[in-house]
């Protein structure tokens, strides 16, 4: 049952069932306002009254407990795109981190199976998780239109983000700890240039799970 309500009311209302990106909300309770503004001067023109025009306006556009789910979808799918930006641009960095002037592990590479499986495998699944990512943002973007995805595909992009964080911090540090002759430089640049990212998008991928 569609309760009375005038147009302030309700949005404060709606305003309040959702949660996620700030942005993105602003963005849909302005849609709304104007959708229900449009219809409330149609009825206006139509001889009824502002309050009983609103009633009417905010009746047609339906309760809060109808809106809000597909308004919250659009808000998760929102956060898991910004989450697989997150992902995309620091992945994007560590090439150039390892082997470019910035590498965090510059220092002679010891011998043995483990640091080379490492080296080694961080390089394949590295490459694999950047396309991935890659992947993640068209389909939270544009994607998401064609597919409909909406919360899985914002799910999707929260467990690959934390996946991601997990791989990618294990494998730094290991190697790290692997090497020989580090340098506190080193350390300081591990940490400032993927745990700390990486756990940033690890939060980020948290929030997201949590609008889902």
């Amino acid at each position: 049952m569609i309760r009375d309500m005038s147009v302030a009311p309700y949005l404060a209302e709606l305003d309040a069932a959702l949660a996620g990106p700030r942005r993105a909300r602003r963005d849909l309770l302005k849609e709304a306002r104007d959708h229900l503004t449009d219809a409330t001067d149609a009825y206006l023109r139509g001889g009824y009254d502002r309050p009983e025009a609103e009633r009417q306006a905010v009746a047609d556009f339906g309760t809060v407990d109808e809106v809000a789910p597909g308004f919250q979808t659009t808000l998760a799918v929102a956060a898991g795109r910004r989450t697989s930006w997150m992902l995309l641009g620091i992945l994007a960095c560590q090439p150039f981190l390892w082997d470019g002037p910035l590498s965090v592990a510059d220092a002679p590479a010891p011998d043995g199976l483990v640091y080379a499986v490492l080296d080694t495998g961080i390089e394949i699944v590295g490459a694999g998780m950047i396309a991935l990512a890659m992947l993640l943002v068209i389909a939270c973007g544009i994607g998401n239109r064609w597919w409909h995805a909406g919360r899985r595909i914002a799910r999707t992009a929260s467990f690959v983000a934390i996946g991601s964080a997990v791989l990618m911090k294990v494998s730094g540090i290991s190697m790290m700890l692997l090497s020989h002759g580090l340098e506190p430089a080193h350390w300081l640049m591990l940490i400032g240039f993927i745990v700390l990212p990486m756990s940033l998008t690890a939060i980020s991928a948290r929030r997201t799970l949590a609008l889902c």
